[in-house]
């Protein structure tokens, strides 16, 4: 891998080939590998009580560590040279890694000098992701018994503000930092982030993010300049963001221009160019000729040829029918044409006469009958039509103080 920020140029992948579980050790040289396989095997059998069987590797004489392995009874199986698939699973999960990591460094268009914290991100969203080889369980749930918390989920590369230290700041500093999240430190309870201003990593529990923002600035020259995956500005520079964040100039309005030649001809017309058509004949994509697109006179697939209502009770087909032959009038004039709502009509009157609710008396003659859908004071004017003499009366409908 190229060079890390921190000085480390490869990574060891260690595979748990019950769970899938991964575990990944940033490395400054191979010499390290023989070290931290030792404090590996120590740590899984301090933490999970149990000590390794076999450990699979290829030729590489880092993982030569014959006496160690007899000390403990490990069996330490070595592919043959040139032969991967003899250690396939890690293989993999190795190509599984990177293609997790180059969709993230992608998307966050951070440069490749943070290569470690993309994989080791990637690793994480592997670990805590479900796989049909578990039975749809993840490496995580496999290995602890217990589901993994999703909820700490951030997009990588995201815009965020961390609240800054109290010892760091004045009355007049500001009171978060603009960050880059960079992902999770294993043993902290914090997030991973970038300083836009200061460019250093540092480790912050209390966040804020904005995950629909990336905010770093995307290089033309790299290969990721060309993916846009949200709608973040371009940046044409190739100098590193400065600590002020880029404002736009303002728009001026400058004066109209003013011709300094002299106008002899001051009653010349001015001709308009009409507006050029298009002659040509649009048709239909033929992609788009399965579907039924801009038509709403006729369908091509009318739902009466596929939907039916035989398998219906008798009781349901009937409500279901009624749906569509009585529909909900909007106002009096539609309601008037049905004789349900007639009925329904006429039974709610009833019901108020019969309840002596109100009293139906003559419009005064100096008052102005109209229709109303709430009463603010002690009167309702109700519209009534009545369907034996054709007749519109207005009656005034006053409440019975009695009751």
């Amino acid at each position: 891998m190229g060079r890390y920020i921190h000085g480390h140029k490869y990574f060891l992948t260690i595979v748990d080939d019950h769970s899938r579980f991964l575990w990944i050790i940033l490395l400054k040289s191979k010499a390290e590998v023989a070290n931290h396989v030792k404090s590996f095997i120590i740590m899984i059998q301090n933490q999970f009580h149990v000590t390794p069987k076999f450990i699979t590797s290829d030729n590489g004489p880092e993982f030569m560590l014959s006496e160690f392995y007899a000390s403990l009874g490990i069996l330490h199986q070595k592919s043959c040279v040139e032969t991967p698939q003899q250690n396939a699973c890690v293989e993999r999960k190795h190509q599984h890694i990177l293609n997790v990591g180059r969709a993230l460094l992608f998307q966050s268009k951070l440069p490749s000098s943070y290569w470690s914290y993309v994989i080791l991100h990637a690793v994480f969203l592997i670990n805590r992701i479900t796989t049909p080889i578990l039975q749809n369980h993840s490496p995580f749930q496999v290995l602890y018994n217990k589901l993994p918390d999703i909820s700490s989920f951030k997009v990588f590369g995201c815009l965020c503000y961390a609240s800054s230290l109290q010892v760091h700041r004045t009355k007049l500093h500001p009171r978060a930092r603009k960050s880059i999240f960079l992902g999770y430190k294993s043993g902290y309870k914090g997030y991973t982030l970038l300083d836009m201003h200061a460019r250093d990593i540092f480790i912050s529990r209390h966040v804020i993010f904005h995950e629909h923002i990336l905010p770093y600035p995307c290089n033309p020259d790299s290969i990721t300049s060309q993916r846009e995956y949200f709608s973040s500005p371009p940046t044409t520079s190739h100098s590193p963001p400065s600590d002020v964040d880029h404002i736009p100039p303002p728009i001026i309005d400058d004066p109209p221009f003013e011709s300094s030649l002299p106008n002899n001809d001051t009653s010349s017309p001015i001709l308009s160019v009409p507006t050029r058509q298009s002659t040509r004949t649009s048709n239909t994509p033929t992609y788009l000729q399965d579907y039924v697109c801009n038509n709403i006179h006729a369908s091509l697939y009318p739902i009466t040829n596929y939907i039916s209502h035989n398998k219906l009770a008798d009781q349901h087909s009937f409500f279901v029918l009624s749906l569509h032959s009585n529909p909900e009038p909007k106002s009096f004039t539609e309601a008037n044409k049905f004789d349900c709502w007639k009925q329904a009509m006429q039974a709610d009157l009833s019901a108020l006469e019969s309840t002596s609710t109100w009293k139906l008396v003559d419009v005064p003659e100096h008052v102005k009958p109209m229709v109303v859908n709430g009463s603010t004071g002690s009167n309702i004017l109700l519209m009534v039509q009545l369907k034996d003499t054709k007749q519109d009366l207005c009656k005034r409908i006053q409440p019975d103080r009695g009751t």
